[in-house]
């Protein structure tokens, strides 16, 4: 019995091939190709760019840029600022008001800064008020000018007596405050940015 000899015509063994690879496809049909590539982890892993990667626009980890709609932490610290010290020289300035004959007996020039210092406040607190709001700082700005002329004047006035100025620090401080943080560069970029000036 003679063993069947084996062609390129017949199936079996190649000897191009190595035992146990397939043999090469017949002419005209397509083999068996490589599988795809698994897909690129989606989250940090995945390149920039990819869907759900660290650095597309959109995923899970990018980056929020600087709009016009993110409020500079100045202004909000120049806002509050101007809601507290308008808020409070607003309140003692109406309680204040059942003393203002007596201020005026004391001293003229003492009941007209009163009443000054009452009108500064309530425009600060306005401002203030404004400004957390997003609209123009102007106000705010004009009722901390106003506020630190008035207590500079309470100063002249006081040394004049005899007092110290140091009383009324604080309140001379705070508005100088509010006038520094809302001409920060940050700030009126942002104000800039809504198309609101100064």
């Amino acid at each position: 019995m003679s063993s069947p000899t084996y062609g390129s015509d017949q199936p079996g063994p190649n000897p191009n091939h190595p035992q146990g690879s397939a043999p090469p496809p017949p002419p005209g049909q397509q083999g068996w190709s490589a599988p795809p590539p698994p897909p690129a982890p989606q989250g940090y892993g995945a390149a920039p760019g990819a869907p759900g990667g660290y650095g597309a626009p959109g995923g899970y980890g990018a980056p929020a840029g600087y709009g016009a709609g993110q409020r500079p932490g100045q202004v909000t610290a120049a806002a509050v600022i101007g809601i507290v010290i308008g808020g409070i020289g607003s309140l003692f300035g109406l309680l204040g008001l059942f003393a203002l004959g007596l201020l005026f007996q004391i001293s003229a020039i003492l009941g007209l800064l009163f009443l000054l210092s009452l009108a500064t406040a309530v425009v600060v607190l306005v401002g203030g008020i404004q400004a957390i709001q997003g609209k123009s700082p102007r106000l705010l700005l004009l009722g901390s000018y106003a506020s630190i002329g008035v207590q500079l004047l309470y100063t002249i006035f006081a040394i004049s007596y005899g007092e110290t100025w140091f009383s009324g620090l604080l309140s001379f401080v705070l508005p100088i405050l509010i006038v520094f943080l809302l001409l920060q560069p940050q700030s009126k970029q942002y104000y800039a940015s809504r198309g609101i000036g100064y």
